[in-house]
C-alpha cells in the first residue's frame, strides 16, 4: 500500500508532491504535501482541482516569527489543536492582485521562504493559511503540519511545506483505499506519518533541531555579507552604446567579483538599474537558447539613452547559480524534453540558486536609492523591495526566437516572470 520513506524523500527533494496519511484512529486523512521552495501555479492548482481541501502552508516557528504572523486565538475546540496563524497574501508590489489565484498563492508561498522576507511583505488576512509546527516535529505531535516541516528538514529544504487535504468527488474525505487509487492515478508516492516517525527515530532523531539552527545561521551569515563588498578597481570603458565607467566590486567572503557599468553624465535624470546574471553561452557566445544577450544590450542601450544608470553584472549566477558545467548538463536534459527548471531539479539542483545581496550592497555603496529598475523577475523585485529602495519597474520586452520561445514560456508560467508572448 505504501512506498518507502526514502522513495518519498527522493521525490519530495525534487519538489514533487507526495501523499501523507495519518492514523486511522486520528483524522484518518491523506494530504498532498510538497516543499514551498518548489511552489508553482501548477502545483497549487493541482491541490485546488484534485485534492479540493484547504491549501495551508506548514512552517517552522522561526519562519512564522520572521514574517511576523501570530496565532489565531480560539477556544481550542479543535481536538487536534492545529496551530493556525494569521492568513496571508503577499503585497501587491510582489505581483499580487486579489491573492486567490493559484499563481498568486504560489507567489505568496515562495515569499514566505525568501531569506529576506519581512512582515511588511504580507497582507493579513489573506488566502494562504499558515499552520505552525510544534518544536520537535513528529516526535512531539503526529500531525500533517509537523510531517510537512520534518520532510523539508530531512531533505535540506527551507522548513515550510504546502499541505492540502484530499477529498472525494462528492465532497467527503478520501480514506485509505481511495487514497491508494488517487496515488496510482496521479503517480504520487504515498507514505504514512507512522512510517515517517519511525524513520526519524531510527535515522534522524536530532536532525530537526540541527537543521533549523543551520537555516538560521545561513540567513545570519547571508545578512552579514552585505558589509563585505568593496570597490577594488575602476576605469573608462568605451562601448558601442557609449562611454561607461567600469567598476569592479569584490565580496571578501566569497572572493566573487562583480562588474558595474555606470554612466552618470547627466545626473538630473533618475538612474536606470539592471541586475544582469552572467551568461557565458548567451552574452559571449551568442546562444539563442536564452534571451540574455538581448536583455544585456537592451539595458545598456536604455542606460546610454538616459545618460544615467548602472548595469550590475553578477558573477556566480551562471545557469541561475548552478555553474557552467551543470548548465550544459541541464541543456542536455532540455534537449531530451525537460523544461529549464525541471532540468535543474533532475540534476539534484535548485530551480534557481541566485541571490541579489551583493547587488544590493553595491547599490548602497554607490548611494543609489531611487531608480528605474529593468526586470521581469519577481525575485529581483522582492530583493529590491525588501532592501527598502524606492523604484519603478521597467518591463523588459520579450526577445523571442524559435529556439527560446519554450524557455520564455516556462519562465512566465513557472517562475512568474512578467513576459507576454
Amino acid at each position: 500500500m505504501f512506498d518507502t520513506v526514502q522513495e518519498a524523500l527522493n521525490a519530495f527533494k525534487l519538489g514533487e508532491p507526495i501523499i501523507l496519511v495519518d492514523d486511522e484512529d486520528r483524522e484518518n486523512e491523506g494530504d498532498i504535501v510538497f516543499p514551498v521552495s518548489f511552489a508553482t501555479q501548477e502545483k497549487i492548482n493541482f491541490c485546488a482541482k484534485y485534492a479540493r481541501g484547504l491549501v495551508c502552508i506548514a512552517m517552522h516557528q522561526t519562519i512564522a516569527k520572521q514574517i511576523g504572523i501570530n496565532p489565531v486565538h480560539t477556544n481550542h475546540a479543535d481536538p487536534f489543536h492545529t496551530a493556525f496563524y494569521d492568513s496571508i497574501d503577499a503585497i501587491p508590489a510582489l505581483g499580487i492582485t486579489t491573492g486567490i489565484s493559484a499563481k498568486e498563492r504560489a507567489i505568496t508561498a515562495r515569499q514566505v521562504v525568501n531569506p529576506s522576507a519581512k512582515p511588511t511583505d504580507f497582507i493579513k488576512p489573506g488566502h494562504l493559511f499558515p499552520v505552525v509546527a510544534k518544536e520537535g516535529g513528529l516526535l512531539v505531535r503526529k500531525g500533517h503540519t509537523e510531517a510537512g516541516v520534518d520532510l523539508c528538514l530531512l531533505t535540506d529544504l527551507a522548513p515550510a511545506a504546502i499541505i492540502c487535504e484530499i477529498m472525494d468527488e462528492d465532497g467527503d474525505m478520501l480514506r485509505r483505499n481511495g487514497l491508494v487509487d488517487f496515488a496510482k492515478t496521479h503517480q504520487l508516492k504515498m507514505i504514512s506519518i507512522e512510517q515517517l516517525i519511525e524513520y526519524r527515530k531510527t535515522f534522524a532523531k536530532d536532525l530537526i533541531i540541527n537543521a533549523v539552527e543551520q537555516e538560521i545561521d545561513q540567513h545570519q551569515s547571508t545578512d552579514n555579507s552585505k558589509e563585505s563588498i568593496a570597490l577594488i578597481s575602476e576605469a573608462q570603458l568605451p562601448t558601442e552604446f557609449g562611454l561607461f565607467k567600469s567598476l569592479v566590486f569584490q565580496n571578501s567572503n566569497t572572493n566573487e567579483s562583480h562588474v558595474v557599468l555606470s554612466m552618470d553624465s547627466e545626473k538630473p535624470n533618475k538612474p536606470i538599474v539592471r541586475f544582469h546574471s552572467e551568461c557565458l553561452t548567451g552574452d559571449v557566445f551568442g546562444s539563442v537558447r536564452c534571451d540574455c544577450k538581448a536583455q544585456l544590450n537592451n539595458a545598456l542601450e536604455q542606460i546610454a539613452k538616459n545618460k544615467h544608470g548602472y548595469l550590475i553584472y553578477l558573477k556566480g549566477h551562471e545557469g541561475r547559480g548552478i555553474g557552467i558545467g551543470q548548465k550544459i548538463a541541464a541543456y542536455h536534459l532540455q534537449d531530451m524534453g525537460e523544461n529549464t527548471f525541471q532540468a535543474n531539479l533532475s540534476l539534484g539542483l535548485p530551480e534557481d540558486d541566485r541571490n541579489y545581496l551583493d547587488a544590493i550592497a553595491i547599490l548602497k555603496h554607490l548611494a543609489v536609492n531611487d531608480f528605474s529598475f529593468i526586470t521581469n523577475n519577481p525575485d529581483k523585485i522582492a530583493a529590491i523591495q525588501n532592501a527598502g529602495f524606492q523604484f519603478e519597474q521597467i518591463i523588459v520586452p520579450p526577445f523571442v526566437t524559435e529556439q527560446n520561445k519554450k524557455y520564455l514560456q516556462d519562465k512566465a508560467s513557472i517562475a512568474n516572470h512578467k513576459i507576454t508572448l
